[in-house]
C-alpha cells in the first residue's frame, strides 16, 4: 500500500513556502505516493491544473464566515485519507497540524520557513511544541533562533530549498552596457517586511543614470507604491509588473537583481537569481547574510539604509563585463552544489520514508549538523 502524504498550508499564495511545498508534493507523486493539500484558506495564486497533475487539492471556506464547516470538512477528509505523514507549512498550518495529530496518529513534520515568529501565533506554536515528530527549517539561522528561544522541542533538521536550475543555452551573459540602460529585477510581493520605501529610495538617490528596474510582486490592490513613485519622480526608472506566474523571461533580461527585506528565511527569489548568474544586492539579514556572505556574488548592504543600497547598485552598474560575469557564475556554482531540485528532492524523500507511520527514529544521514 502507498505511502500517503497529506500538505497542510495556510493558502496557496506565490510565495516561496508555497512554491517549495507544491515542488515537493508534485515530486512524491511522480514517485507514486499518494498525495494531497489541504489550504486552510480560499486562496490560489497558481496557475496550475491540479487535476491534471494528479494533485487532490482542498481550499477550506472564508474562515470568518464559516468556522464550524471548516472544521467538519477538516476531520472529514482526515478521515477518508488517513495520512501516514503530513507536512505542514506556516505557523497556522502547523498549529493546526498539531491538533489534528492528536485525533488522528499520523506523523508530523512541520516546516519552517523564517527566523522570526509573529506574535499572534508565537503563544500557541509555543504551547504544541513538542507534538511534531521533526521540525525542517530551510536555514540554520531560522533553527538556531527557534531552537535558542526554546520555541520548540524536537531535534531540527535543515534541507535547502529546491531550485530549478536553468540550462546553459538560457542564461545570457552579462552584456556591455554602453548606451543601454542596466536592468535591475526584484521579486516580491508588496508585503511590508520587503520594505520597498529603502529600494524606491535608493533609486531616487540614482535617478540620473540611465537603469530601470523591473518589479515582480502582488500588489494586493495597493495604490501607495504607484504613489511613492510618482513622489519620488522615479516613474521612468520602475516598472512595476504585478504577479508574474513566469519570471524566466524577467529573469533572463536582467543584468542585475536587488532585494531590500528586513525579514527573509531563505529566499527564493534570491536563489532564482543566482541560478541566472545574476549579481545580488541584499539586504544584510538572517537568512540572506547565511545565504551570501561567503559566496562573493554580489553585495550584502545594511537594511534601510538607501544611500548604502544605492552605493552598492553603483558600484555593480559601473563594473566590467568580466567582474559581473564572475560574481553570477560564483551564484550558479553555489545553486548547483546545494539547492539543486534533484539532490533536495532525494532530501525530502529520505526524510519522508523515515518518518512513515511507525518510524520515526532519526537516519544517521539525516541527523541535524
Amino acid at each position: 500500500m502507498n505511502t500517503k502524504v497529506l500538505f497542510m498550508v495556510s493558502g496557496l499564495r506565490k510565495g516561496g513556502a508555497e512554491t517549495q511545498m507544491l515542488k515537493i508534493a508534485r515530486f512524491l507523486r511522480s514517485e507514486s505516493y499518494e498525495v494531497k493539500i489541504i489550504s486552510l484558506k480560499p486562496i490560489n495564486d497558481f496557475n496550475i491544473d491540479f487535476k491534471e497533475e494528479g494533485l487532490e487539492v482542498i481550499f477550506l471556506k472564508n474562515w470568518m464566515q464559516h468556522p464550524f464547516s471548516n472544521i467538519s470538512r477538516l476531520f472529514k477528509e482526515l478521515r477518508m485519507f488517513n495520512p501516514d505523514i503530513v507536512i505542514a507549512f506556516m505557523f497556522i498550518a502547523i498549529i493546526f497540524a498539531r491538533f489534528l495529530k492528536m485525533c488522528f496518529g499520523f506523523s508530523l513534520i512541520s516546516s519552517i520557513r523564517t527566523p522570526v515568529i509573529s506574535n499572534k501565533w508565537y503563544l500557541p506554536f509555543k504551547l504544541t511544541a513538542g507534538w511534531d515528530d521533526i521540525v525542517v527549517y530551510n536555514s540554520y539561522k531560522s533553527r538556531s533562533n527557534f531552537e535558542q528561544k526554546k520555541l520548540v522541542k524536537k531535534q531540527g533538521l535543515v534541507v535547502n530549498n529546491a531550485i530549478s536550475i536553468p540550462a546553459s543555452s538560457q542564461i545570457r551573459p552579462a552584456k556591455i552596457i554602453g548606451n543601454k540602460p542596466f536592468v535591475w529585477i526584484t521579486m516580491a510581493h508588496f508585503v511590508p517586511e520587503k520594505d520597498y520605501m529603502t529600494l524606491f529610495k535608493a533609486i531616487a538617490l540614482l535617478k540620473n543614470y540611465p537603469f530601470r528596474i523591473d518589479v515582480l510582486g502582488n500588489l494586493f490592490d495597493q495604490k501607495w507604491p504607484l504613489e511613492v513613485v510618482e513622489a519620488l519622480g522615479i516613474a521612468h526608472h520602475v516598472r512595476i509588473l504585478g504577479l508574474k506566474t513566469e519570471t524566466a523571461p524577467f529573469l533572463s533580461a536582467a543584468d542585475g537583481f536587488v532585494l531590500s527585506s528586513f525579514l527573509e528565511g531563505m529566499p527564493n527569489a534570491v536563489l532564482e537569481a543566482m541560478a541566472y548568474e545574476k549579481p545580488i544586492i541584499a539586504s544584510s539579514v538572517d537568512g540572506i547574510q547565511e545565504l551570501l556572505e561567503s559566496i562573493h556574488c554580489g553585495f550584502l548592504f545594511k537594511q534601510g539604509d538607501e544611500a548604502a543600497l544605492a552605493e552598492k547598485m553603483m558600484r555593480i552598474m559601473k563594473m566590467s563585463v568580466e567582474e559581473r560575469n564572475a560574481l553570477g557564475q560564483n551564484g550558479r556554482k553555489h545553486i548547483e552544489q546545494n539547492f539543486s531540485e534533484e539532490k533536495v528532492m532525494q532530501d525530502w524523500l529520505s526524510l519522508v520514508n523515515q518518518f512513515s507511520k511507525g518510524k520515526v527514529s532519526p537516519l544517521p544521514e539525516l541527523l541535524p549538523r
